[in-house]
């Protein structure tokens, strides 16, 4: 794991070059993509059940929290990645699942890096045109579904000309999810 605790994280990449870990996972062969096809199929449905059960039990949590955060401020950070480490913990597509772009297009570099940019052009052009009051477009997560192809490490150096860098708070791993956070400062071109 990563932590950030506003300095830069020591293992992403800053260059061309991917350090071991941030680069695209190994291609599954076609073989094992078909036949996780059918456990994604049966499993999937029971999963999204309990992740919506634990959502909704943290929502019914949230108040309290709010509460606790309101009487002490600085607690506002920790209250984050504790929610972070349960629920943030539980990702809402399993890793080993197989959806129908992977099953497709998995190992295709090239289309994965377009959908990565096409990605971060959209979430950077909502950043720009967002108002105060909708601060939470400066947020991205992207679980490894949407990069597998590319590797967290192509990720970063699209993102990062572009205002995103990894979350302060949350925790990010190249192998299952990136967290970004937008510094909020327009660019030219962000949006065209």
């Amino acid at each position: 794991m990563h932590d950030h605790d506003g300095a830069r994280d020591e293992g992403a990449p800053d260059d061309g070059v991917d350090p071991p870990g941030w680069g695209p996972p190994p291609v599954r062969p076609l073989p094992l993509r078909l036949s996780l096809v059918v456990p994604t199929l049966a499993f999937l449905p029971l999963w999204w059940v309990v992740w919506l059960l634990l959502a909704a039990f943290f929502l019914c949590l949230a108040p309290f929290a709010q509460l606790v955060v309101h009487l002490m401020p600085r607690t506002e950070n920790g209250a984050v990645r504790l929610l972070d480490a349960t629920l943030g913990r539980v990702p809402f597509l399993p890793l080993w699942c197989v959806t129908p772009v992977a099953l497709v297009r998995e190992g295709d570099t090239a289309y994965y890096r377009a959908r990565v940019e096409r990605r971060i052009a959209r979430r950077t052009r909502r950043v720009a045109t967002a108002t105060h009051a909708r601060e939470h477009h400066r947020e991205l997560d992207l679980g490894v579904h949407h990069f597998r192809g590319a590797g967290a490490g192509h990720v970063l150096r699209v993102a990062r000309p572009r205002g995103w860098d990894l979350h302060p708070v949350l925790r990010s791993h190249p192998r299952r999810r990136l967290r970004l956070r937008h510094d909020g400062r327009p660019r030219p071109g962000d949006t065209a």
